[in-house]
């Protein structure tokens, strides 16, 4: 009997919007983000609206190329057709490997926040506890999955939505009345809007590209979309605007309504300016309402992690690039071989990150930030190609566009290896381990190909 090996298409657009949002709508937001708002004071605004536009084009590029080739594998399966064999395997094997080490990450991070409600839970527990929700969620049908995901990113949407509607009535109004409004005055006390001047605007963009991190996770889902060439530019535009407006609406609003240098030495769920809304509004249990908040945001972005690294594993295996039994997807279309191939990888990053937080851990996060660096060039690098064959061949535009094509391109590229120069001061741990890694993954490519002479891509077909 023939092994079934292809995917359900049962995602709603909706479904697919939330996706890409799961990634990069994390807890970093809601607990202030001080490290970026440190570098550049009341002009993270600044900041975060420079690490956004490249960002749009990243999903532009993606919602353009996955449109006419909605197939298993998203950008990744695209860049094996454009970029060749070893495009291909970099760019999937490459988002593989991010996207679990994330998923380690946010779990681990689910049962740290967990702990604030029972603090005599053991963190490896928590994490374990954690970890079999995500993969039950992943193990089960992609529409199960995608109603799980649709529901966790809502509530982070409405919790983003509430907090901005509060803190504009802080500053400008001073609702409830005994508080006079905060003002505008924190935009310019403590050294100026721009304390640290040109560089530390920059610096921080370089830092805030990372908050984006996981918008590549739509384009995993196109081909379980159910109607990816309308689906999947509708949900690229919703997304990255959503994005846009909630990020800098929301940093707008925690630099406004109180003294950065405050939100720079934040990083506990008391200390969230979030908390402090909602405690100055009048609300109850304002902590126990952010730690709910942050499980749901921690369980979402490792959700949506899991379910985009299984994706680019299913698609490895039907290339002959990973494990042949990998490619199997169950009656109710969930690849569930890869899902347990990326769960292995998962639970190592959880006991890195429980047991070896401050060494081996940290450097391999170092790893995933560059890793996350190479996916956004390789997309670029893809779509520049893409761009260029269909051109050659006089293929019709796709449903989505690219808008300042090729100069985005090279602009994008330009900025990602400025940021990757940047991390020496920075994360110097991205280039400690980011390095070795880099050197290890393609090594492995000569080797598969060293065993593989004779492969050939199969042509992706287009359209639905």
């Amino acid at each position: 009997m023939e092994k079934r090996t292809h995917l359900d298409r049962r995602l709603t657009s909706g479904q697919v919007a939330m996706i890409g949002l799961s990634g990069a709508l994390g807890t970093g937001l809601f607990l202030g983000s001080g490290a970026t708002i440190a570098l550049a004071g009341p002009a993270t605004i600044i900041s975060y609206m420079l690490a956004g536009s490249l960002a749009l084009a990243i999903v532009w590029a993606l919602a353009e190329m996955v449109s006419v080739h909605p197939v298993p594998g998203g950008h990744g399966a695209v860049a094996g057709q454009y970029l060749g064999p070893f495009g291909g395997y970099i760019a999937r094997w490459n988002f593989g490997i991010q996207s679990f080490v994330a998923v380690g990450a946010e779990v681990v991070a689910s049962a740290t926040y967990l702990q604030h409600w029972f603090p005599n839970l053991n963190l490896g527990v928590g994490t374990v506890l954690c970890s079999v929700f995500v993969i039950g969620l992943n193990l089960a049908t992609v529409h199960l999955y995608g109603t799980s995901e649709y529901w966790f990113s809502m509530i982070k949407v409405v919790a983003i939505c509430a907090f901005i509607l509060l803190g504009l009535s802080l500053i400008f109004v001073g609702w409830p009345s005994p508080n006079p409004p905060t003002g505008l005055s924190n935009l310019t006390t403590h050294n100026g809007f721009a304390p640290n001047g040109l560089g530390g605007i920059l610096l921080a963009a370089c830092m805030a590209i990372f908050s984006f991190g996981g918008i590549e996770n739509a384009s995993a889902g196109a081909a379980e979309s159910e109607h990816p060439e309308r689906d999947i530019p509708r949900a690229a535009g919703t997304m990255i605007w959503r994005l846009l407006i909630f990020y800098i609406l929301a940093v707008g609003v925690i630099v406004t309504m109180q003294p950065w240098t405050e939100t720079a030495e934040s990083g506990t769920i008391e200390s969230s300016p979030f908390v402090k809304a909602l405690d100055q509004a009048g609300v109850a249990a304002a902590g126990h309402i952010m730690n709910f908040i942050l499980i749901v945001a921690a369980l979402s972005a490792a959700n949506g992690c899991l379910y985009a690294s299984s994706r680019m594993i299913h698609s490895l295996a039907l290339d002959g690039m990973a494990p042949k039994f990998a490619a199997r997807t169950s009656a109710q279309g969930s690849p569930r071989a890869a899902v347990v191939i990326v769960s292995i990888g998962m639970v190592i990053a959880s006991l890195l990150a429980i047991f070896a937080a401050d060494s081996a851990f940290q450097y391999l996060m170092g790893c995933v930030i560059l890793a996350v660096l190479v996916t956004w060039i390789i997309v670029l690098l893809t779509h520049l190609r893409f761009r260029q064959v269909r051109k050659e061949q006089g293929k019709p535009d796709a449903p989505a566009r690219l808008w300042g094509a090729p100069v985005v391109n090279y602009l994008g590229i330009a900025a990602c290896l400025c940021v990757f120069a940047v991390l020496w001061w920075q994360i110097h741990a991205a280039w400690v381990a980011g390095i070795p890694y880099l050197i290890l993954l393609f090594g492995s490519y000569f080797i598969w190909r060293h065993f593989h002479p004779d492969y050939k891509p199969q042509p992706l077909p287009e359209g639905h």
